[in-house]
């Protein structure tokens, strides 16, 4: 029988690791709903290495730059390690970084 659940936590720990878009911005409490990270990824504002995201099954992997908007400010990120499950601010905080280019400029 087949594990349920698989989808994105499965391809977590094994080379080229990848994580969809929406949820990933759900595990790193960047929205409240999972439903909000799919339309926030389908707005075509969200960033992913200077390419714009147009969908929420845009694959992050660990080493991708994002850039979210968050209110009135804009958010550049650094995924150092992708989230296994959507847990306590500490924990979603350990999963990124501000790259030092971004913190020098704003």
């Amino acid at each position: 029988m087949a594990e349920k659940g698989g989808g994105a936590s499965s391809s977590i720990g094994s080379a080229g690791a990848h994580m969809r878009m929406d949820l990933l911005l759900w595990y790193l409490r960047l929205v409240r709903s999972r439903s909000q990270g799919k339309l926030l990824a389908e707005q075509g504002v969200i960033r992913s290495n200077g390419n714009r995201v147009v969908k929420a099954h845009h694959a992050v992997r660990c080493g991708d730059i994002l850039t979210v908007p968050q209110g009135s400010r804009v958010l550049v990120l650094q995924i150092d390690q992708l989230p296994r499950r959507r847990g306590p601010a500490d924990e979603a905080l350990a999963c990124y970084s501000e790259p030092t280019e971004a913190r020098a400029t704003g």
